[in-house]
């Protein structure tokens, strides 16, 4: 039961959580749960494991999401997802999972975008439980409502508002493997020699920088919004020496990203580049400690 029903759960929870550490403890306790069901022997047997785990685990995760929303109103600066990351070996070479998590390993068999992870966050938990359930899984409109507690018609009414809303924004997400290195290492060269003229002309003129450092290290407390701004805040890294750390290519939730490490710093910077076209559309730096500790970096 445990090795057969696992990765689903885990990938339901993390989508859900957008944390790795959440979706592991939650997930175990539903087995727990079920095992203790099981030994009382109380109303007979499960009939349908599979749907009682997806249902127990979609609910305690809009639980969790529920109970924690006082804690993200207080959360100093942007609050992003912790990221599932990847040693990186080029287009043409192999991406490694040796060291890595076994949670990493299988959701990372997934295409599961850290920009859809943020997206993802800017739902209500019931939002983010249909639209998941729906999108990801392709579970049919009656097993979703019975894993939310909602009505079907309801279910169907909050799927086909979200996928309207999603589809008037302005197309970014997935792009080759190829363009994407591309675009990551271009991004890069102009970083590293200086060049904010070449820097300057990939960024997209409505860009977005988030900076998550939860209050324990440095980082932008509000989103930094237009190419101007943007272009500033990253010579502003640079004339603090702050790009002179170790760079390196990884896979950041399947898509190529990279990692600062600096000798000053315990913990190093995730990035993540969300792209339009050839322009970078958005820039994720994940710098809070407690959302690394799940990497081997």
């Amino acid at each position: 039961m445990y090795l057969t029903y696992r990765p689903l759960l885990l990938s339901i929870a993390y989508r859900m959580l957008g944390s790795v550490t959440q979706a592991e403890d939650l997930v175990q306790d539903a087995f727990v749960t079920v095992q203790q069901l099981d030994s009382d022997k109380e109303g007979g047997p499960i009939r349908n494991l599979k749907a009682y785990l997806c249902r127990i685990v979609t609910n305690r995760c809009l639980d969790y999401l529920k109970s924690s929303r006082k804690t993200r109103e207080v959360y100093i600066g942007p609050w992003l997802p912790e990221p599932l990351v990847q040693d990186y070996a080029g287009v043409t070479g192999s991406s490694s999972t040796a060291g890595v998590d076994p949670l990493q390993t299988i959701v990372l068999e997934d295409t599961i975008s850290y920009a859809f992870l943020v997206m993802l966050d800017r739902l209500t938990p019931i939002e983010r439980a249909v639209f998941i359930l729906r999108e990801a899984f392709e579970y049919d409109y009656r097993d979703i409502a019975e894993f939310v507690n909602k009505t079907e018609l309801g279910c169907r009414k909050i799927y086909s508002r979200l996928k309207r809303k999603i589809q008037d924004e302005p197309p970014t997400g997935l792009i080759s493997s190829a363009q994407s290195e591309q675009l990551v290492l271009r991004f890069l060269h102009a970083t590293s020699t200086g060049d904010m003229k070449g820097l300057f002309a990939m960024l997209a003129e409505d860009i977005v920088l988030y900076s998550d450092g939860g209050g324990k290290v440095n980082a932008a407390i509000k989103p930094i919004t237009s190419s101007q701004r943007v272009l500033a805040f990253i010579q502003g890294l640079l004339s603090k020496g702050e790009g002179e750390g170790a760079v390196r290519l990884v896979k950041v939730n399947g898509q190529l990203g990279f990692v600062l490490s600096s000798p000053s710093e315990s913990f190093p910077t995730v990035v993540s580049l969300e792209f339009r076209g050839d322009r970078v559309q958005r820039i994720y730096l994940l710098r809070n400690p407690d959302k690394l500790r799940h990497l081997n970096l």
